[in-house]
């Protein structure tokens, strides 16, 4: 685990590079500003929940794939992150990392940069975002398939069964803005050594979308049948509100092993 995080580490500092120079040009947008308190800096990582059988209506949800990115992630001491109300970060992580949401072991998502204090609000992209100096939303490498997020399974109900295959764009819907504006967390950062986790949880997103409505519209009942969950479509938006509004990931700090 200390080698993968270090070899992530080195990857980390290199994409921080090119996106620190992006978020001081795109400021107040993304970027730290001085605040004359101690600098700190520590380690990320992800953690996502076990899917197991994923309960989505009367459908029993398994999946083979899923995938997101995550990041920018920036955090405030203001009770809201938006852009309009939190001008300057207290902390931030400037990389962009691939989450596999099937593997329950702790994955790095790089490191935490900023200066000691609480800790209030935090807005993040899901691998899109759209900085001021951008004319337009752009895509990290680390997405998969170039989206936020890529999901491939099987929901079942009695004889039913629908193959489905969903590629999930979370867009920052203003220049300047992130894909989730604010999220409440609450943390307190001193100059102890801590550690954070991002937990994932897959099942909740699979849980808001209307299987029901697929196979109706995949013509598959009494038997199987194959969806692609598009972009704009009632299955695809439902995706997408789970992931900025209903069900974000939680913001967990605790002591550094």
């Amino acid at each position: 685990m200390n080698d993968r995080r270090d070899r992530r580490d080195g990857n980390d500092r290199s994409a921080a590079r090119g996106l620190l120079a992006l978020a001081v040009a795109a400021a107040p947008a993304l970027g730290c500003a001085g605040t004359g308190q101690p600098e700190v800096s520590y380690l990320a990582h992800a953690e996502a929940a076990p899917p197991g059988a994923i309960a989505a209506g009367g459908w029993t949800v398994a999946l083979d794939e899923a995938s997101v990115a995550f990041g920018p992630v920036q955090f405030c001491a203001a009770a809201s992150g938006s852009a309009t109300l939190c001008s300057t970060a207290i902390a931030e992580v400037l990389s962009i990392a691939r989450v596999d949401l099937l593997d329950p072991e702790p994955q790095p998502l790089g490191r935490v940069r900023g200066f000691e204090g609480e800790i209030r609000s935090a807005s993040f992209d899901y691998g899109i975002h759209w900085f001021l100096t951008e004319s337009a939303p752009a895509r990290s490498p680390a997405a998969p398939g170039g989206h936020s997020a890529h999901l491939r399974g099987r929901a079942t109900r009695g004889a039913d069964a629908l193959d489905f295959v969903a590629d999930v764009d979370a867009v920052p819907q203003f220049q300047g803005q992130r894909a989730v504006p604010s999220v409440a967390v609450a943390a307190t950062v001193g100059a102890e050594p801590v550690e954070l986790a991002v937990r994932f949880d897959v099942g909740a997103w699979l849980a808001r979308v209307d299987f029901d409505a697929l196979a109706e519209d995949a013509g598959g009942e009494g038997g199987a049948a194959e969806v692609v969950i598009a972009p704009g479509s009632r299955a695809h938006n439902a995706l997408v509100i789970a992931m900025t509004a209903q069900s974000p990931p939680a913001f967990v700090w605790s002591g550094a092993p």
